[in-house]
């Protein structure tokens, strides 16, 4: 008989997303999901801040047709991971949604 060969398979552990306010935000809260808006664009980097009202970050994505999908005064959900620490955490964006429809005053009561 001959040998089979046995893949190892790379398991990647994922965790859910949380969302929160991005003044509650710590080096210790990995996978988040904020809704705020968008205050500027950098398109040299492809990062943005957003703010939602109890604070603001920077948001760093890799996607470059979700960046362009959106403009300043825009409303989005961002979920990814915190990286930095202190005065200088920002968020890795893993997916950016339009929520130009959502209602923020009601969002943030809820919230």
């Amino acid at each position: 008989m001959a040998e089979e060969k046995k893949e190892e398979k790379t398991v990647f552990k994922r965790y859910p997303f949380q969302t929160t306010k991005i003044a509650d935000l710590t080096t210790e809260t990995k996978s988040i999901a904020i809704t705020g808006v968008v205050l500027s664009k950098d398109n040299e980097i492809q990062s943005f801040i957003v703010d939602d009202s109890t604070g603001k970050i920077n948001v760093i994505t890799n996607n470059s047709d979700a960046f362009k999908s959106f403009q300043e005064g825009k409303v989005v959900r961002v979920l990814g991971k915190t990286w930095g620490e202190g005065d200088d955490l920002e968020i890795q964006s893993d997916l950016i949604q339009d929520f130009s429809q959502l209602d923020m005053e009601l969002y943030k009561k809820v919230i």
